[in-house]
């Protein structure tokens, strides 16, 4: 292999590619692994890419052209991490619902890494996590950002080329598969609540607000626990689906 001033510069767009990815990812992005680490490993992927891919160099007439091929891969990184991403926002989307509607809305976990989130909202991200690499989502994942280069090669991405609709769909269905997963405890909240709303018509010597709240926090975990088989098949289901999509987008047929 021979590393001329065209190789080292379509090299350091396969790796600007690979990290602007990676970033927003929640498997390799800032929740889970250290800046150190990501650097690390963004280049090793981009320089293992760059030789098994077989990325031809690209000649760039002027300094103007490099710099617009830079903002054309950190475009196409960004927006395949951002469709990736909305697998995992599903799962914390879904948390969020499921807090708020046991009334466990204000129990956050700090993380000095990413924002406040509910107890929930946190567990099912991890949960996602664990799926996702039992899926094999990972592997498939990196094979198909090395199949992009083949499809899309450093420099030439048109963020105009791609399908509006198409984007808009990633977020109707991880929209979908969040209210799905958080809807047995939605549902069941709410005739718990009418229970309560009618109790206290009745009953109005019942203090409905401190006897329903441990109540309902109660019914809301068995029903989340009796939810994890359904919860797991509608996430498994969702990941196949979205990542056959996922890799026809980025990494072609």
């Amino acid at each position: 292999m021979t590393l001329d001033i065209n190789a080292l510069l379509t090299l350091f767009l396969v790796y600007l590619r690979v990290v602007s990815f990676l970033l927003l990812v929640p498997l390799f992005g800032k929740e889970f692994t250290p800046n150190t680490f990501k650097v690390f490993l963004a280049t090793a992927i981009g320089f293992a890419l760059f030789l098994y891919s077989d990325i031809k160099p690209v000649e760039f007439p002027t300094t103007a052209h490099f710099f617009l091929a830079c903002l054309k891969e950190v475009l196409f990184g960004f927006t395949a991490g951002l469709m990736l991403r909305l697998i995992f926002d599903a799962m914390q989307m879904a948390g969020e619902l499921i807090s708020l509607n046991m009334g466990l809305g204000l129990a956050t976990v700090f993380n000095p890494q990413q924002p406040q989130s509910t107890v929930f909202a946190f567990f099912l991200s991890l949960l996602a996590t664990m799926f996702f690499l039992a899926l094999g989502g990972a592997e498939i994942v990196l094979l198909s950002m090395s199949k992009s280069f083949q499809r899309i090669p450093p420099g030439s991405f048109n963020l105009y080329e791609i399908n509006p609709e198409v984007f808009l769909n990633f977020f109707y269905e991880s929209f979908l598969l969040a209210f799905k997963i958080a809807l047995p405890v939605i549902v069941v909240m709410l005739f718990f609540n009418l229970v309560l709303a009618l109790v206290n018509r009745f009953i109005p010597q019942i203090n409905v607000f401190i006897v329903g709240l441990p109540i309902q926090v109660f019914i809301g975990f068995v029903v989340l626990t009796l939810s994890f088989p359904v919860i797991f098949l509608a996430y498994s289901s969702h990941v196949r689906e979205y990542i056959i999509k996922f890799v026809a987008l980025i990494g072609g047929q």
